[in-house]
């Protein structure tokens, strides 16, 4: 089947086997329940199946169909969903590993929703560079944003292998890095403060050139001198961008916070 790649759903397909299969190999998957963000043609899938107890492929483009159920019928342990992985609701019952070439379209909104699904333990990526640098970047610098702090707060991340965008079709315009996210056996925050420190952090980037007292009293509706005199409390610049604040300072304001928010 010839499928021409589709715009509106980020299709660029990888077709070096020997990443895939280093992909494959260093995402630690033998005989794990793993799932795929967007197999499109299966290149990766088959790799995936042939080294996992099982694989669940979310795709959102029913045109892939007939190329995706020859790949099933050819793996039983290979399960494709039709549908937004985003909207999709992932079973509790296990443990699972993300392998996947995910749409750079709406990285960020995957990200977080792997962060916030529990039973998703590591996470092997392809992102953009540029993204990526972001995820990895540190306070202080240009990079730094709220998915930086979320996702090193609760998972340790690093580079796997850089990925130029000619091993692409289409070739995209930008270069690509596989990341490792591996999410701490013991997080450093319990899981019942962890939905307010989410939007704790989201907030005070709402808007990345506010400070966080205007961007926490438009969350919130608290009044801007409580904020002020609250930051001042904690030792904290009260006209301080959430971009200058380390992890450690988030979440020791998530521990004082006196709000009811």
């Amino acid at each position: 089947m010839n499928h021409q790649p589709k715009k509106k759903f980020g299709q660029n397909f990888l077709r070096d086997k020997n990443l895939l299969q280093k992909i494959v190999r260093e995402s630690y998957i033998d005989n794990q329940h793993v799932i795929e963000i967007g197999p499109g043609q299966g290149a990766l899938t088959s790799f995936l199946a042939e080294k996992a107890k099982s694989v669940t492929a979310y795709e959102i483009d029913e045109s892939l169909k007939p190329i995706l159920s020859e790949l099933e019928s050819k793996y039983p342990n290979l399960k494709v969903i039709y549908g937004d992985f985003l909207e999709l609701e992932l079973k509790n019952d296990q443990e699972y590993h993300v392998v996947a070439n995910i749409p750079y379209n709406i990285t960020s909104l995957i990200l977080f929703k792997i962060l916030e699904s529990k039973n998703i333990k590591t996470s092997s990526i392809m992102i953009q560079k540029e993204v990526a640098d972001r995820l990895l970047a540190k306070p202080g610098t240009k990079d730094y944003n709220a998915l930086s702090i979320l996702l090193q707060i609760e998972a340790k991340a690093f580079k796997m292998v850089d990925v130029k965008r000619q091993m692409f079709y289409p070739i995209p315009n930008v270069d690509s890095v596989v990341i490792r996210i591996e999410k701490f056996s013991k997080p450093i925050i319990s899981e019942e403060l962890m939905p307010f420190l989410r939007k704790m952090v989201k907030e005070a980037f709402r808007q990345k050139r506010k400070t966080l007292v205007n961007n926490w009293h438009e969350a919130y509706h608290i009044e801007k001198k409580d904020l002020i005199d609250f930051l001042i409390e904690q030792g904290i610049d009260p006209y301080a961008r959430a971009e200058s604040l380390s992890i450690d300072t988030f979440l020791k304001l998530r521990e004082v916070w006196p709000y009811d928010c």
